[in-house]
């Protein structure tokens, strides 16, 4: 039985060998679903602490489909978020043509949430959602909009822009 189950292991492993990607890209591939996050919440220019900042990630990959955390700004305003990722046997996507991970952060003020950063990570790669690898966000939430889906703060980032 045991020579049974490891040949039919073998079978079924050696034909991911003639596929043209490295064998990373189909036997335990590192999927990265978001990459570390820092940012600074202040209102005009004061820093606000003890705020409780949620980052949201929704893909296939996830059980139930979402990823949610949650940091919280020190006396300086400061937060972080480090990486998401995982290793997986297959990426989550393999059936679909383009992988697909939504992302966004909110954080309550006042018993408000704000919008402060959302974006649609088209990879599984480390690092794309900004120009330098670290997602950096400095966020004035007394510059909100306010429509039908509650208050959104175009925040100061290095993220890479998906529509100019």
């Amino acid at each position: 039985m045991r020579r049974f189950c490891l040949a039919l292991a073998w079978m079924l492993l050696l034909p991911l060998s003639f596929f043209p990607q490295s064998s990373e890209a189909f036997v335990f591939r590192k999927i990265v679903y978001s990459s570390p996050v820092e940012g600074l919440i202040h209102w005009g220019g004061k820093p606000l602490d003890e705020l409780i900042v949620t980052r949201f990630l929704r893909s296939g990959g996830f059980e139930g489909g979402e990823y949610k955390d949650r940091a919280t700004t020190n006396f300086t305003g400061e937060f972080k978020f480090g990486v998401v990722e995982q290793r997986r046997f297959f990426r989550p996507d393999l059936l679909s043509a383009h992988p697909h991970v939504s992302q966004s952060i909110e954080v309550e003020f006042e018993g408000q949430p704000y919008s402060i950063w959302s974006y649609q990570k088209p990879d599984f790669d480390l690092g794309t959602e900004s120009d330098s690898g670290i997602l950096r966000i400095d966020c004035d939430l007394s510059k909100f909009e306010q429509n039908s889906y509650g208050r959104i703060v175009r925040c100061k980032h290095n993220g890479v822009r998906q529509y100019e």
